[in-house]
């Protein structure tokens, strides 16, 4: 089988191939997304793993016989289609089927390419990507990080993205059947391609797709991060799109450096902002302030450098070009294999703590994932199997309109981002009250494990709180669908934000958002054995006064627990005001709890000294007394403060109508 060309001036198979590879990383995240989600609230996998035999998809091409690929990659383009337009509409393990039915039908496709007759080729392929993740940076800019596609707030824009996508299709594929062709090339050289291919979709996925996953882990700008990936893309496929010759042609060599350079970037990044953490319960604690810019550069030249994803897409369908489906069904199947791999590894360098021995392993390991992709994106191009599908050029017939399309996309991702990320208002000068709430929002999730992000904005608008601790706020991870909710929640909320402890230091991720702005924010970790415990600090200015905040989550045995309650007690110890707020996962009367109220007093208790109060005017129904709670002896989610604050209101309120599995809490302070 010859390569098929496309048309001089026709960009309707690199835009298909846009929308395929959109498709696929969409429907990735939520199938992976939903199946963490449904595992956490049983604190336990359960039926939701099925999910994951649609990783076995491309076994389907065994069967194509002759004159398949044609029939075999339409079908699949329908289910993968139809899975993206319904995911709107579904929840629980319904849409964990329907996301892997849908990335399954992409793998099938991926084992009919390239098709003869077609106008797809591996130029199309690549650009199609490069458009993909542009397409996806704009949705998410728009989004304050979550895509404005997704969810049931984005169903009339999924199928929009359908219906064009079924437009192009056909523009681009071949209108006869045509005879499946002999195997081309050898076994090693189509898995050398698959693990070229879904090397790069692992990047795309976990990094590339949503710049604020990156910008989160380091504290690093994401209006810079978004402006030079937003470049880099764009004027290469501008580049492309001119149909404008390189001087030299794109060697192997010169794309084994220009990878080793961007996975050298990518690394040095991670390790640059990995922390050690105290190893004993003396241990002094470790406090970490925000890193300086010179600590973001590698990510920033990791963005800059990010394009090359686009030629190894190029290299793997060239080096696998001509090889029937059956051919291609286990080397797919691998790749796939390896994609899924090392997203779970990144999954257990934050969930360490429950995996055993191999969690001790994996403790504090967050670079490891990525140094496995970076291994599958140079490997393959060293391999001696490669030497026909280079030299490799960067040039083409042109193809304007995608290259208009391309600045329009990256313009529109700009506009939303500076849109979205637009000043916090100013507060009062000296209100006479504070409302201060504690929210565990268990990644995002509501009580049957599904989705809850604008459910729980809806919940803090209706508490407007002046202050909110967050907790378990995990964010920017596979297993919150790469959405940074605290900046989803800052930015619709018009809030000043300080996101502590990075998704590098494997927490589960304690916020602090403020309708004041946020002064020498900092991060103090202490001793850990299941999850690391770290605690956000802030300062405010209200009134003329320095307020010390605290936001929690400690977990883990007593001495854990212990451990952190004296770190908590002794960093307050400068503060004439202090709030401090969160889930101590300890009942009242424990050791930690005990350390900490010999200071400071607990707001609920000094409201209702008896434990039990008045149920809140908007949720009568949700109170402790009405859903057999005794909040007296249950609860675990505290505001404490220090003794010049008096409580004027203070409420729980539970799951449900808290939009997530804890009691909601927060109390209303003054001055005394």
């Amino acid at each position: 089988m010859t390569e098929p060309q496309p048309d001089a001036g026709d960009a309707r198979p690199a835009l298909l191939s846009a929308f395929c590879f959109l498709f696929f990383i969409q429907l990735l995240t939520i199938w992976i997304e939903s199946i963490y989600r449904l595992s956490l609230i049983e604190l336990s996998p359960g039926k939701e793993l099925l999910g994951l035999v649609f990783m076995l998809a491309p076994l389907v091409a065994l069967f194509a016989g002759r004159g398949a690929p044609r029939w075999l990659f339409v079908g699949s383009l329908v289910v993968m289609f139809v899975a993206r337009a319904l995911c709107p509409l579904l929840e629980g393990t319904t849409l964990i089927f329907a996301a892997g039915a849908g990335a399954g039908a992409f793998l099938v496709a991926v084992c009919c390419l390239p098709l003869d007759g077609s106008r797809v080729s591996p130029r199309s392929l690549g650009l199609g990507l490069a458009i993909a993740v542009l397409l996806s940076i704009a949705f998410r800019a728009w989004g304050s990080s979550f895509d404005i596609s997704m969810g049931r707030q984005g169903d009339v824009l999924a199928w929009a993205l359908v219906a064009c996508a079924a437009f192009l299709c056909a523009g681009s594929l071949p209108g006869s059947e045509t005879s499946e062709p002999p195997p081309s090339g050898t076994w090693a050289g189509r898995v050398a391609a698959s693990l070229l291919l879904f090397s790069n979709l692992a990047v795309v996925y976990l990094v590339l797709s949503s710049p604020a996953v990156v910008t989160a882990w380091s504290g690093s700008s994401y209006l810079t991060g978004l402006l030079i990936i937003s470049l880099s893309f764009g004027l290469i496929l501008v580049f492309q799109a001119a149909g404008l010759r390189s001087p030299v042609p794109l060697s192997r060599g010169m794309l084994v450096v220009w990878n080793a350079a961007f996975v050298s970037a990518l690394v040095a990044g991670i390790l640059l902002h990995r922390v050690g953490f105290p190893d004993s319960p003396s241990a002094p604690v470790l406090i970490v302030h925000p890193t300086a810019w010179p600590y973001h550069i590698p990510f920033y030249l990791m963005f800059l450098l990010s394009p090359v994803v686009v030629f190894n897409v190029m290299a793997a369908f060239t080096q696998g070009s001509g090889a029937s489906p059956r051919a291609q069904a286990f080397p797919i199947l691998a790749g796939m294999v390896f994609l899924v791999v090392v997203t779970l590894l990144l999954i257990f360098t934050n969930t360490w703590g429950y995996l055993g021995p191999l969690g001790h392993v994996l403790r504090n390991k967050f670079y490891l994932p990525f140094v496995l992709v970076g291994a599958g994106m140079l490997i393959p191009l060293l391999l001696p199997v490669w030497q026909a599908a280079f030299p490799l050029r960067k040039d083409g017939p042109p193809l304007i309109p995608l290259g208009i399309a391309a600045l329009a996309i990256g313009l529109f991702a700009l506009a939303g981002a500076a849109y979205r990320s637009a000043g916090a208002p100013s507060p009062l000068n000296s209100p006479e009250t504070l409302t201060v709430l504690t929210y565990n929002m268990q990644q995002g999730t509501d009580v049957e494990g599904n989705r809850n992000l604008h459910g729980q904005l809806a919940f803090l608008r209706e508490v407007n709180a002046d202050i909110i601790g967050l907790q378990e706020s995990d964010t920017a991870r596979p297993s919150q669908g790469h959405t940074d909710a605290p900046r989803f929640f800052a930015e619709n909320l018009g809030y000043h934000v300080y996101y502590g402890p990075n998704t590098i230091s494997g927490t589960y991720g304690t916020a602090i958002l403020s309708r004041f702005p946020l002064e020498h924010p900092r991060t103090i970790f202490t001793y850990s054995t299941i999850d690391e415990v770290g605690t956000a600090v802030a300062e405010i200015q209200v009134g003329g006064r320095r307020i010390g905040l605290f936001n929690n989550h400690p977990a883990g045995p007593e001495e854990v627990k212990r451990a952190h309650a004296e770190a908590l007690v002794n960093e307050c110890a400068p503060y004439e005001s202090v709030i401090t707020m969160g889930d101590h996962n300890t009942r009242p009367g424990s050791p930690a709890y005990e350390l900490v109220t010999d200071v400071l007093s607990e707001t609920w208790l000094q409201m209702y000294p008896g434990g039990s109060g008045p149920p809140h005017p908007h949720w009568p129904e949700s109170t402790p007394e009405n859903r057999d709670y005794d909040v007296s002896t249950r609860r675990i989610d505290y505001i404490f403060t220090s003794p010049n604050f008096e409580v004027v209101e203070s409420y729980y309120v539970l799951s449900p109508d808290s939009e997530t599995d804890h009691p909601a809490h927060w109390s209303v302070l003054r001055w005394k």
